[in-house]
């Protein structure tokens, strides 16, 4: 799996000083680009293919512990299914030696003139396979 260290900062928190339920989708986003950057995938050329596009269509998380401005968390990311034409992403978030949450996000190949789901690309899939947990 890979691994994105950060830390959670204040504007990712709520009046009560805990991350923000939203801002937990966004932190395990900031470290999926990572992720791709890592394998050799850069988001911007996958967003701008002339002919596919890979949107988000499933995301669902738990909150395992407490998170506040401060901390120090590491993301962990691997490919949990690979589909043909879909990806499941999972995630896992530690503070330390403690679970702090999880995570999944599942994206879709879609052809941008039919929007209908299409097969992944040999060169995603290759790199996609590479990293199942």
């Amino acid at each position: 799996m890979f691994t994105y260290n950060t830390q959670i900062f204040l504007h990712h928190t709520d009046a009560a000083g805990r991350l923000f339920f939203a801002n937990q989708f966004y932190l395990i986003y900031e470290a999926k680009e990572k992720f791709f950057d890592a394998m050799g995938l850069v988001i911007i050329d996958m967003l701008n293919h002339p002919v596919l596009t890979f949107p988000l269509v499933h995301a669902e998380s738990d909150y395992k512990a407490m998170l506040a401005a401060g901390d120090k968390i590491s993301i962990s990311v691997g490919i949990e299914k690979l589909g043909a034409t879909s990806v499941t992403f999972a995630y896992t978030i530690m503070k330390g030696d403690v679970l702090a949450g999880t995570a999944k996000t599942v994206s879709v190949c879609v052809d941008k003139k039919t929007q209908t789901k299409c097969p992944l690309p040999a060169e995603w899939r290759q790199k996609f396979q590479a990293h199942l947990i």
